[in-house]
């Protein structure tokens, strides 16, 4: 007879099933009848207090878990789209929660938001990213663009958006920079006094 009996919960009441059937059928002592059967009577009172189900290995408690108030703060922070990536991270929400007093590794963050099933989830920042519509006067919107001519030359032409005329033109021999922007809208200054209302930069 082996010594320990590994079975499903499944088998197990197959097996207390069995063992009913048999003593109500010969109307012998249970001890008989666990011996014919090859179960051991201390594992069949076993089976017979948790009706053939298994006791969980899993503790109850986790000492080390993270509290479930850090957590909701952690995938609240992780869902907010109006940070940036960086400030989602695991290490942008250790630092963010650690400026509230709540100090957390960025290893136990990432545990949370992967037990959340939020570890490689991410959503967008959401940019204030706007489309004008077409301008309704002169000078209400000037876009900005650059075109190649050559290698080395490129021109900065400033076109107003109502009229689709040129009001601004600049050769550089170099990629358009901030300060190249400026020069041009001084020039649509000089030529106009005034400065358009918006500039939208396609460069």
């Amino acid at each position: 007879m082996n010594k320990y009996i590994i079975l499903s919960d499944y088998e197990k009441a197959i097996k207390l099933k069995q063992v009913k059937e048999e003593k109500k059928r010969l109307s012998k002592p249970l001890y008989w009848i666990l011996k014919q059967m090859n179960i051991p009577k201390s594992t069949y009172y076993d089976w017979r207090k948790t009706n053939g189900i298994s006791k969980s290995k899993a503790p109850k408690t986790v000492w080390n878990k993270t509290p479930d108030w850090i957590e909701d703060e952690i995938i609240r922070t992780r869902q907010d789209v109006n940070l940036y990536k960086s400030e989602r991270s695991p290490l942008g929400i250790s630092n963010k929660l650690e400026k509230q007093g709540i100090f957390i590794h960025s290893s136990s963050v990432y545990n949370v938001l992967k037990r959340n099933k939020l570890n490689r989830e991410f959503k967008d920042h959401k940019d204030p990213f706007l489309i004008y519509p077409k301008a309704e006067r002169f000078f209400d919107v000037v876009c900005i663009d650059d075109v190649s001519l050559t290698k080395k030359n490129q021109e900065t032409n400033a076109i107003d958006e109502y009229s689709y005329e040129s009001v601004g033109i600049l050769f550089v021999t170099h990629r358009i920079n901030r300060w190249d922007v400026i020069k041009l809208l001084d020039q649509i200054y000089k030529k106009y006094r005034r400065y358009p209302k918006i500039v939208r930069l396609d460069c």
